[in-house]
C-alpha cells in the first residue's frame, strides 16, 4: 500500500536545474515575490508589482520585454534532488539581473532548434515563451523568434554528467544582449 510519505520521499521532480558562473551578479534589491504560477529556476520572468506596492516576478509573457534570470538558491533536506526544487508562487525569490559579456549559468532546460543535433559553442539561444526553455540554434541561421527576443545568448559549452545536475544534462550560456 502507499502512503502519501513514500511518494513524496521516493518521487524525482522534473524541475529545471542549473548554476550561475559569474564571479558576481547584479541581484534586484530585495527580490521579488513569484505571482501568477510556480517558476522553475533558471528561467526568465519579467518584473513588476502588485496592488500592496510589492515587487514581483511572473513568467515571461512577451519575448520583446525586458527579461531578468530568476535564480534562488537552493537548501537542501533530506537527500532532496535539485530537481525538486521551484519558486513557488507567493515565495520571495532571487532575481538576477543580466549583464552582457558577464552573465553566465548553466541550465538543464534547453531544446535544439531544426537541424540542430549537438550542443556547439557559438550557438545562439533565446527564451521561447511557449515551452520555458532556451532554443539553441545555428548562429548563422538562427530560430524565427531570435531576432525579436530582448534577451539573446552565446553558448560557451555544454556539459553531460556533473554530480550536481542529478543526471540533467547542462547548456552554459552566456548573455549577449539583455
Amino acid at each position: 500500500m502507499a502512503t502519501k510519505l513514500q511518494k513524496a520521499i521516493t518521487e524525482v521532480g522534473k524541475h529545471t536545474t542549473g548554476n550561475l558562473n559569474s564571479l558576481k551578479i547584479k541581484t534586484v534589491a530585495h527580490g521579488a515575490k513569484v505571482s501568477g504560477s510556480d517558476i522553475d529556476n533558471f528561467t526568465l520572468v519579467e518584473l513588476g508589482f502588485n496592488s500592496d506596492g510589492d515587487r514581483i516576478a511572473k513568467k515571461l509573457s512577451d519575448k520583446t520585454k525586458k527579461a531578468y534570470l530568476i535564480a534562488a538558491p537552493e537548501t537542501r533536506y533530506m537527500g532532496e534532488s535539485l530537481r525538486d526544487f521551484y519558486n513557488g508562487e507567493g515565495e520571495l525569490a532571487r532575481i538576477v539581473i543580466l549583464e552582457p559579456a558577464y552573465t553566465r549559468f548553466d541550465v538543464s532546460a534547453f531544446t535544439l532548434n531544426t537541424g540542430q543535433t549537438e550542443v556547439k559553442r557559438g550557438q545562439v539561444a533565446h527564451f521561447d515563451i511557449a515551452s520555458d526553455s532556451y532554443i539553441l540554434s545555428d548562429a548563422a541561421a538562427p530560430h524565427e523568434d531570435y531576432d525579436g527576443s530582448s534577451a539573446k545568448f552565446l553558448v560557451v559549452n555544454g556539459e553531460d554528467d556533473l554530480s550536481y545536475t542529478m543526471g540533467q544534462k547542462l547548456v552554459r550560456l552566456e548573455v549577449i544582449e539583455a
